[in-house]
């Protein structure tokens, strides 16, 4: 009787211990996921209050650069080159970046390129020539470009209106208006081919494309930014002559992007440079459209800022009745997308 009775204690011990290492296995279960999703949800919180913060010190730098730039001009009466000073612009301004903050602005010249809906059959035919194409291809985005951008739905010659589109079982169809963006050529008959690879991402010969060609409202090059493709296919310079500014513009020690660097100051000195030009010739030696990217960097969270302005035209003043003028206006603001705007790490 005393061993039954201490057997059956004995299992409702063993019972009573089992349960307990279940609910301790249970709760412990519950006690990791319940920090798991404290932790998920401090972090997406700390990544928003951290994008926030960056993005002001985005926005403080390309304020920074529109002033320089600002201060540049005012000086010299207009854009250039970074030549001129601007090139590194915490320099310029001795403004001290935040302790643990990394700054870089990086510059595109848009009016080193032209307008790409503003190119006529010829030019076009001229640039894809250039950048190697045959005959036959370079007609074939010449004309399925120009109908994509124009109003009327009659097809060119090696072009492609709606109905070709159709019968090619392709969704998109021209918009029969300017592009937006170079991005938009994937949607053109015989673009994505050429210009993007199997992902759809733009290739190397879009870099090279984008180089020369812009949707913003350029229409004279700049000649102390505009590479030879573009001088050539676009300006209709000779190669002579694109070699000529090339070699005036790196100055006495023969290389780009050192202090000795020289700019064309006006039309009178690209003259003195390269000769007599055709008129009427798409070419000065101005800064009319200009892209700033801002990127801040605090150890692995960044943030980047994109802003395109033009930098003959001053906005207006503000609405609350005071006399401040923006010294240029933006045509574009935009953050760069990607992985790595102030992502958690």
């Amino acid at each position: 009787m005393v061993t039954s009775n201490r057997r059956s204690f004995n299992d409702k011990k063993g019972s009573i211990l089992l349960m307990v290492l279940v609910l301790i296995l249970v709760v412990s279960f519950m006690l990791t996921r319940f920090v798991e999703r404290t932790h998920a949800e401090i972090q997406g919180e700390g990544y928003y209050v951290e994008r926030a913060r960056l993005r002001l010190h985005a926005w403080s730098m390309m304020e920074v650069a529109v002033a320089a730039l600002a201060d540049v001009k005012a000086i010299n009466g207009s854009l250039h080159s970074p030549a001129q000073g601007w090139g590194d612009i915490l320099d310029y301004t001795k403004v001290e970046v935040p302790e643990g903050l990394t700054v870089s602005f990086e510059f595109i010249d848009e009016s080193a390129k032209l307008n790409i809906n503003s190119l006529d059959e010829g030019s076009l035919l001229l640039l894809f020539d250039q950048m190697g194409f045959d005959l036959d291809i370079s007609q074939t985005l010449t004309n399925t470009f120009l109908d994509w951008i124009d109003s009327d739905d009659q097809a060119r010659i090696d072009g492609a209106e709606s109905f070709e589109y159709s019968i090619g079982g392709l969704d998109m169809h021209p918009s029969n208006q300017p592009i937006e963006s170079l991005e938009e050529l994937y949607s053109v008959i015989g673009f994505r081919e050429l210009f993007f690879d199997d992902d759809g991402l733009p290739n190397d010969l879009f870099q090279q494309l984008s180089d020369v060609v812009t949707c913003h409202q350029v229409t004279r090059l700049n000649a102390n930014s505009a590479n030879t493709l573009a001088l050539m296919a676009l300006a209709g310079l000779g190669e002579d002559q694109a070699y000529i500014i090339e070699e005036h513009l790196k100055g006495l020690d023969e290389e780009m992007g050192t202090e000795d660097d020289n700019y064309i100051a006006d039309n009178q000195e690209l003259q003195d440079v390269v000769g007599d030009l055709p008129r009427g010739i798409p070419l000065n030696s101005q800064i009319s459209v200009l892209t700033i990217k801002v990127t801040v960097q605090e150890r692995s969270n960044a943030f980047t800022l994109i802003g395109t302005i033009n930098t003959q035209t001053q906005a207006s003043g503000s609405s609350n009745g005071d006399n401040l003028q923006y010294p240029f206006v933006f045509l574009e603001v935009k953050e760069e997308p990607g992985m790595n705007n102030a992502q958690p790490s």
